[in-house]
């Protein structure tokens, strides 16, 4: 099941698809988020950060000696989508037939929890709004912003120099992260690539550049393609349920921080359930929120900060990562 084009897919393909995403992190925007918005995302990524040390702590005996390594994949996962989990998972080289059965759960967790969002609106409405005074409709954004703020993930118009430029990125950022693991071997290489991708991200002429996300996410699909083409499917369905029940422990306590912090920081339900979600399935899941409960105010604070948490997800990832492997020995 490897070779050649197997190896070159894994080299390259989530190097590729780092650089590309985080060039659309730029941290000025952060400030146009809100503080409101801040704080309920800043609590989801420190709720799947202790959830994935409280999970690995604790379900090491069952999960298996992959634990700690898991724990860092699915909590960076949770601070920013499927890109921190497989940047995560490869720099810390998880089991191929392990990586592809957690990627299975972690790409199957984004709906349901949208679906567990929306109950929980529900449920959760009446004791919120007792305590921000603020409604769960929230108006803002037109359809005509809302259609281009979805195409930006889907569509691109590129140009000869675009392509060149974007190509080329990738890689020379890929050479300055492994010759900096050389001298600094400590620090994983990943989140060398990480750093060098959000300093070239604050440059303001890579903002005119088209193109880098589309080609990102068509770069982290090749690499998924290829790790299932990879995994042993005996392997995967037996490693599943140990898996599974192990990312929706992180999830439950993401959930009972995340909203406790909402709650006594007096954020409104709708900031505390998008920035949740953003930090769960990524911005894109946050933007299907939104229009979905009509939160369409904030929609564009919770695609800023999903963005910002790809790069983020990759350092809280490696955090929780080396935390469990302390505690587990």
């Amino acid at each position: 099941h490897t070779g050649p084009m197997h190896d070159a897919v894994f080299t390259f393909a989530i190097p590729y698809a780092i650089v590309l995403v985080i060039m659309g992190t730029d941290m000025r925007e952060l400030t146009s988020a809100g503080r409101p918005m801040l704080i309920a995302y800043g609590a989801a990524c420190i709720g799947s950060l202790i959830g994935g040390i409280i999970a690995g702590a604790t379900m090491a005996g069952w999960v298996g000696p992959e634990t700690w390594k898991l724990a860092g994949a699915f909590s960076g996962a949770f601070a920013g989508g499927g890109m921190n989990f497989a940047a995560v998972g490869q720099g810390l080289e998880i089991d191929a037939s392990t990586f592809a059965a957690a990627a299975v759960a972690d790409n199957l967790s984004t709906v349901p929890y949208l679906l567990a969002q929306v109950g929980l609106v529900g449920v959760l409405g009446a004791t919120f709004f007792r305590r921000s005074g603020v409604a769960e409709s929230v108006e803002g954004l037109d359809e005509g912003q809302e259609e281009a703020m979805r195409r930006r993930w889907t569509d691109a118009e590129l140009n000869i120099t675009d392509l060149a430029i974007l190509g080329a990125m990738p890689l020379v950022a890929l050479w300055c992260a492994r010759w900096l693991g050389e001298y600094l071997p400590g620090v994983p290489e990943v989140l060398w690539l990480t750093t060098l991708a959000l300093v070239v991200a604050q440059i303001p002429w890579t903002k005119k550049l088209r193109g880098a996300e589309v080609l990102s996410y068509f770069a982290l699909h090749v690499f998924f393609i290829v790790l299932g083409a990879a995994s042993v499917l005996a392997e995967v369905a037996q490693a599943g349920l140990p898996i599974f029940s192990f990312m929706i422990a992180i999830i439950v306590v993401h959930v009972l921080f995340a909203y406790s912090v909402g709650w006594l920081s007096k954020v409104d339900l709708p900031t505390v359930s998008i920035a949740s979600q953003a930090a769960i399935g990524g911005p894109g899941s946050a933007l299907a929120i939104g229009m979905a409960m009509k939160w369409h105010k904030l929609v564009a604070p919770a695609v800023i900060v999903g963005i910002f948490g790809y790069a983020l997800g990759n350092y809280l990832g490696f955090m929780c990562a080396y935390a469990v492997r302390s505690l587990v020995g």
